[in-house]
């Protein structure tokens, strides 16, 4: 490298050149640098900003004041050396940062709150590329369901990440099983960083229209089992919220699907212990508004639901899975033995609590559906889907915990049978959606539609039977996360 190769970096070089303080001569798309070192070439993308032609919901601010201040504060703090590095690609990058911070972090756990770990997050993405990519398509995408940024903006945002995390799962995928083991036993920083971003992949589906995330959960699962989180979690904070994120979405998108989750039966955050997981930080529980306990009865349902239809499509006798269902449901009933059979009954109660009971008599109504393969006109069905209209009608829109609210909501929005029932749903789903702006929740209205079409056609035809055959392939054939 010759004396006049090496000076101030350029101001328009890529991102290799730049960080490495050498003079990037700027081919596309692949400099001079970058190409006689094999390195993977990138360029600044910068965000496009558009004027805002209407008001913005109340969602776009921080669920208190408090959590506003303390971020505030906590950035003023670090930014000096924020503006001295080159930690970011461009400005822009910088202010989807910030927005990120400030604004998306508190939407995505169940309870914000001063210590939580997806605002934690952004400030070690700051020395992780693969996560600081994650992060500022994250808060793109969330600025384009509020008309911030324009489409190809995000297009852009969302096809540099997938890129970077690509070519870092290319990393893992080419060592060999020496390698492989030393990243085990070294638990090293840089992939549990690449976990953390591809399980975030969620929330960026969330917010689309056309993503699809269950590629990212096999991903995690493969993830998961090369960094041995299965048997045992990561004692940072950090990394057990990124264990303990995964566990969620891989058992909501199994009942999504009416599957079986990716996830091994011997998991260690399958096994019921509250102690460890929803009483130390982060909780469980307040990171998903469903505690850890009960996630596990949901994983003994989705799993005998599909040890059920394995039976049936087999004509083989299902008695001992009647048994092992009736424990199953003794084993809920003990663990929500606090909730009384009318919420009514319960006076004030915390928005957090009123969630987590949605989950409960959700976990009944998909047991009553699934495993004992009640009919949705069936007396029973009609009874937990009320319940839980009752509840979800008492977490108000915008209220924080509502945020994890959509899956409980969309299942029992599917058993809706009545006029009024119907119509009370759309109204709770406009109004969620117009508050949160995530696209997959209009993805999961159309197929409830879809649903209460192919109940009202059965049940007129005398063929209801047939229509839990419907629903099962509409649903194994959805592309669509809510949760």
């Amino acid at each position: 490298m010759t004396s006049e190769e090496r000076f101030s970096r350029s101001r328009n070089g890529c991102l290799q050149c730049r960080r490495k303080h050498y003079k990037c001569d700027e081919k596309q798309p692949t400099c001079s640098f970058c190409s006689n070192r094999g390195l993977g070439c990138q360029y600044p993308s910068g965000l496009k900003w558009v004027r805002q032609t209407r008001p913005i919901s109340s969602r776009h601010r921080p669920r208190n004041s408090t959590i506003s201040r303390d971020s505030g504060e906590q950035l003023s703090r670090r930014s000096p050396s924020v503006l001295l590095t080159d930690l970011f690609r461009s400005d822009e990058d910088k202010l989807a940062w910030e927005y990120y911070v400030r604004l998306v972090s508190s939407n995505i756990p169940a309870l914000d709150g001063p210590d939580n770990p997806y605002r934690q997050l952004s400030f070690t993405a700051l020395s992780s590329p693969v996560l600081l990519e994650t992060i500022v398509c994250i808060a793109t995408e969330h600025m384009l369901n509020f008309g911030l940024v324009d489409v190809s903006t995000a297009a852009r945002h969302q096809q540099r990440m997938l890129r970077t995390i690509g070519q870092n799962l290319q990393l893992i995928e080419s060592g060999d099983t020496c390698e492989t083991r030393a990243i085990v036993t070294t638990n090293n920083p840089a992939h549990e960083a690449l976990f953390a971003a591809v399980i975030l992949q969620g929330v960026i589906v969330a917010q689309s229209a056309d993503g699809v995330l269950e590629p990212h959960v096999r991903c995690a699962a493969f993830l998961m089992e090369v960094l041995n989180h299965f048997r045992q979690v990561p004692h940072n904070i950090l990394g057990r919220m990124t264990v303990q994120r995964f566990a969620m979405v891989d058992v909501m998108l199994a009942i999504s699907r009416q599957r079986r989750p990716f996830s091994p039966k011997d998991f260690v955050l399958h096994l019921p212990d509250a102690e460890t997981w929803d009483h130390t930080e982060p909780s469980f529980h307040k990171m998903t508004g469903c505690p850890q306990p009960l996630m596990c009865l949901l994983v003994r349902i989705s799993h005998l639901a599909c040890d059920v239809d394995d039976r049936l499509e087999h004509c083989a006798s299902i008695s001992d899975l009647l048994s092992r269902a009736h424990t199953l449901e003794n084993d809920l009933r003990a663990w929500g033995e606090h909730y009384p059979a009318h919420s009514s009954e319960q006076g004030i109660r915390a928005p957090l609590d009123i969630l987590t009971e949605c989950f409960y008599w959700t976990a009944h109504l998909l047991l009553a559906r699934r495993v004992f393969q009640d009919h949705t006109r069936s007396p029973r069905v009609q009874h937990l889907t009320r319940t839980c209209f009752d509840l979800m009608g008492q977490l108000s829109t915008g209220v924080g915990p509502d945020s994890s609210l959509p899956q409980p909501f969309y299942l029992a929005a599917r058993e809706a049978i009545t006029l009024e029932d119907r119509a009370w749903v759309r109204q709770k789903h406009e109004s969620m959606t117009n508050y949160y702006r995530e696209q997959q929740r209009n993805l999961a209205m159309q197929l409830t539609q879809r649903i209460w079409e192919i109940e009202d056609q059965q049940f007129r035809n005398g063929t209801a039977v047939q229509s839990d055959k419907l629903i099962k392939k509409l649903d194994r054939d959805s592309c669509l996360f809510i949760f």
